[in-house]
């Protein structure tokens, strides 16, 4: 019990409150009890004595009928006997009983009085019952259980009042720091006053409001910092691989390479026929040297971005260039190539990284065809530009996987069929630095390659060509 009272501030106060009423009421009861009984008597007597002279004076030079009427008045009011000795004839007035008269003090107070007619100054006397400071004492005691009881009441309700008045603010303040203190800040502390809890309450919403701010703040830029982390990760990942991978795409030549040169060399059986494996060699050499070119390209596109300042220009004419380029492969393998482009929308960026990008599109699009298949090249008013391969197919895989470094449709890592590996990831890399989306899509024997470069309007190319 004694823990939880320590423990509560309202226990605390309430205790304090009613003690103090408490103790401040039977003092001043006690106060009252020993000194209202002598100052009740002298005061009663005061009262009385200056009545009486009041009396003597109104009832001086008044006949002898008018002065009793006068004395008959003043005894009723006063609740006091009189007599009135006047020419030897003594009259009484007033009347108490036996019972007051043995229980009580009597005060007897006598003066001479003028009356007209009379030869003689007339004797009035008054006998006025008093209360002892004893039986006034008493009275108070048999009070006592009563008082006690309505001090104990008074100040109980005095004390609940006053904790809950002056308590109930600061324990709203310690239940609102309690949630500060768990970071809780959807809260508001009302100000009801202007004292200093008042200032304490507004402070503290000053505070709150400051620090949610403060915490919002730092909780964006934390997450911000962990999705840059995990960029930073996902890329040094992605780095990783790539640096596994065309380590194990490079050494695999440079060993047929080793093999085949050190044969011819020492003449080992079929390859004494040099003129027979020259070919090959340098076929798998210019292999090498297309895969180092493209690594370099990737390395520096990621290292530096755009090799220089982005140009406009007219995609349409860009992917009647690249066509071009690959018309002689198309017409080797049998492959349709439709055109549908739209002459309106411009680009803006790097006409030659662009330019190898879509024949590198171009070029697997018709590679990766069989004999007789369509290649439909389709650019609209909007910039979209979409290369569809019918009838063709891709793994049951994501299509997307297929533009990681060395990905390949074909698992078999055949240089005739599975290419570099870097062709799509070479694409993507350079259109991402463009802002322009890509993809592949995959549906009913149809191969779908997208994208949409950047519109710029034809007035703005115009503007640069002024």
């Amino acid at each position: 019990m004694g823990k939880k009272i320590r423990a509560s501030l309202s226990a605390k106060v309430f205790l304090w409150i009613a003690a103090l009423l408490i103790l401040c009421s039977l003092l001043m009861y006690a106060i009252v009890s020993a000194a209202f009984p002598r100052s009740y008597q002298l005061v009663s007597a005061s009262q009385i004595s200056g009545e009486l002279d009041e009396l003597a004076a109104s009832i001086s030079s008044l006949k002898l009928r008018e002065a009793k009427q006068a004395v008959e008045a003043f005894c009723a009011r006063n609740h006091v006997s009189a007599t009135l000795s006047v020419s030897g004839e003594t009259i009484s007035f007033g009347h108490m009983e036996e019972s007051s008269e043995s229980n009580q003090n009597l005060e007897t107070m006598g003066i001479a009085l003028a009356l007209e007619g009379q030869k003689a100054d007339a004797m009035l006397t008054v006998t006025a019952p008093t209360s002892s400071p004893v039986d006034l004492g008493a009275a108070f005691l048999k009070l006592l259980p009563f008082i006690l009881l309505a001090i104990l009441a008074i100040s109980a309700l005095g004390a609940y009042l006053c904790s809950r008045i002056l308590v109930r603010p600061i324990l709203e303040i310690s239940r609102i720091s309690q949630r500060m203190a768990r970071l809780d800040m959807t809260w508001s502390c009302p100000v009801r006053s202007q004292d200093e809890i008042g200032t304490l309450a507004e402070s503290l919403n000053t505070m709150a409001a400051q620090l949610g701010k403060t915490m919002d703040s730092l909780s964006m830029a934390n997450k911000k910092l962990q999705q840059d982390m995990e960029k930073i990760t996902r890329l040094s990942r992605q780095q990783q691989d790539f640096f596994a991978a065309a380590s194990h795409e490079l050494k695999t030549p440079l060993t047929i390479l080793k093999g085949q040169v050190e044969s011819m060399l020492l003449g080992i059986g079929d390859y004494k026929n040099r003129e027979k494996y020259l070919p090959r060699t340098l076929r798998e050499i210019q292999h090498m040297e297309q895969l180092v070119g493209e690594i370099l390209s990737i390395t520096k596109i990621q290292a530096f971005g755009l090799p220089s300042p982005p140009e406009i220009f007219s995609l349409a004419a860009l992917l009647e260039d690249c066509l071009e380029a690959v018309a002689l492969l198309g017409r080797e393998k049998q492959i349709a190539i439709v055109r549908q482009l739209s002459p309106r929308p411009n680009a803006a960026g790097n006409r030659s990284l662009l330019g190898k990008t879509l024949q590198n599109v171009l070029d697997n699009s018709i590679r990766y065809s069989p004999a007789g298949a369509t290649v439909t090249v389709t650019l609209t008013d909007e910039g979209m530009l979409t290369v569809d391969n019918t009838p063709a197919s891709l793994p049951a895989k994501d299509p997307m996987e297929l533009f990681a470094p060395f990905g390949r449709g074909e698992q078999s890592r055949n240089k005739k069929t599975g290419g570099s590996g870097l062709g799509l990831y070479l694409t993507k890399s350079i259109l991402d630095l463009h802002g322009a989306p890509c993809g592949l899509t995959s549906r009913q024997n149809h191969v779908i390659f997208w994208t949409r470069l950047p519109e710029i309007k034809p007035k703005q190319n115009q503007n640069r060509t002024e």
